[in-house]
């Protein structure tokens, strides 16, 4: 469960920093277009514009690829360590 907390922290622009891009119905900054195209399609949904929608859309479809790729990426080589070891243990073991 993802916390207002939570995304007041990844949202955020550091004072020293110009924002990348400002939501158009609060006015709140994000550090990157992305961000804010996130922060519209979720808090804003119902006065979104249909470019905008189409936009948030997009957005996340390409974070459910980039999941699903570091998933993969993750258990193969969760896999490969496995064997790796378990290969070293029979070498070990035949001595």
């Amino acid at each position: 469960m993802v916390t207002d907390r939570t995304l007041e922290r990844e949202y955020e622009v550091p004072p020293d920093e110009t924002p990348a891009a400002t939501c158009p119905y609060c006015g709140r900054p994000f550090r990157s277009e992305r961000y804010a195209t996130f922060h519209i399609g979720v808090e804003h949904a119902e006065v979104c514009s249909d470019d905008e929608r189409e936009a948030f859309e997009e957005e996340l479809g390409d974070e459910e690829y980039e999941l699903f790729t570091f998933h993969f990426k993750a258990a193969v080589s969760v896999f490969l360590v496995y064997f790796l070891f378990t290969f070293i243990y029979a070498l070990v073991w035949s001595g």
